[in-house]
């Protein structure tokens, strides 16, 4: 410390008897202190960054490889920054709001990550439709002679994707010496369906008991089209239920924005009082359960 001090009046950013030593140490120890708590809260902030980018590429990894999309996982990661960082500047500047711009933030923030999760669900409903017809060419093909493995080929050279470039893992898969039952299971692990959980386990029960694979996946597939064909019927039926739950979801947001546009002081209280703030919080917990309560009634499973 008394180091420090002779530096201080060496550099002239003190003069002798200007200020007291202990003054003079009071500060320096002031500015240490302050110098090691940025220090290890950069230390820490540098590990946590690091822990959470390796756990975030990691993730995004799966997730693009699924989606068969070669995005490096790093501009993913950038990309849910930038879209945070848009939609708060978007609630800041034009709706003149920081709690309406912390909201729009935090969707930016997870909208990366519903984007993927969105695509990947229209990849597996895609392939559930593509399954169909995807066993009506092995039904054709084992009925014609070839083998199960050159039947996973036909799939994965000439239907479309979604369900080729799971066959083409597969047929891969089989090249390296994997079991059929168990690169069915993966390609399971990947494209979660009961659909193809019947097939898998079609095929395991013929490896251990034998029996016409054919004629099984011809039942499978009317099975499939079967299900498929109510299913159909109860989206048809519950249609309107599933509307209603949107509308009344929607309907208290677009009146809220409308009477806050017509007539901003009346609106006023509610965005910059406790109470208010009190009454749009219970409001969305209440919008969101009644909305998950009609969506469980009209979703029935087959």
């Amino acid at each position: 410390m008394t180091n420090l001090l002779g530096l201080l009046l060496a550099q002239d950013l003190i003069k002798p008897g200007q200020m007291p030593p202990e003054e003079v140490m009071l500060y320096a120890i002031t500015a240490a202190a302050a110098a090691l708590f940025v220090m290890t809260g950069w230390s820490l902030f540098s590990e946590g960054w690091e822990s959470y980018e390796e756990k975030y590429n990691l993730e995004a990894t799966r997730a693009l490889d699924d989606l068969f999309l070669t995005i490096p996982p790093q501009q993913l990661l950038w990309l849910r920054f930038f879209c945070t960082f848009v939609g708060g500047l978007f609630g800041f500047v034009i709706f003149d709001n920081g709690a309406i711009g912390v909201v729009l933030g935090v969707a930016g923030f997870f909208s990366v990550k519903i984007a993927l999760n969105t695509l990947k669900k229209r990849r597996g409903e895609k392939f559930k439709e593509q399954l169909v017809e995807a066993l009506i060419t092995l039904t054709n093909a084992l009925r014609s002679g070839f083998s199960l493995p050159k039947a996973f080929q036909l799939i994965a050279h000439d239907m479309p994707r979604p369900i080729c470039q799971e066959f083409s893992i597969l047929v891969q898969e089989l090249r390296l010496g994997i079991d059929t039952e168990e690169g069915l299971r993966n390609m399971l692990k990947r494209m979660p369906s009961e659909d193809l959980d019947l097939v898998v386990t079609s095929v395991a029960i013929s490896n251990s008991v034998g029996g016409n694979l054919a004629e099984v996946f011809d039942k499978i597939g009317d099975t499939i089209r079967e299900r498929r064909r109510i299913e159909g019927r109860i989206d048809a039926l519950t249609a309107q239920g599933k509307m209603q739950g949107i509308v009344v979801a929607i309907l208290p947001i677009v009146v809220g924005c409308a009477i806050n546009y017509i007539a901003p002081e009346i609106f006023e209280p509610m965005l910059t009082t406790w109470a208010g703030w009190a009454i749009i919080a219970v409001m969305c917990i209440m919008e969101a359960l009644g909305y998950f309560f009609i969506r469980k009634i009209c979703n029935i499973e087959v």
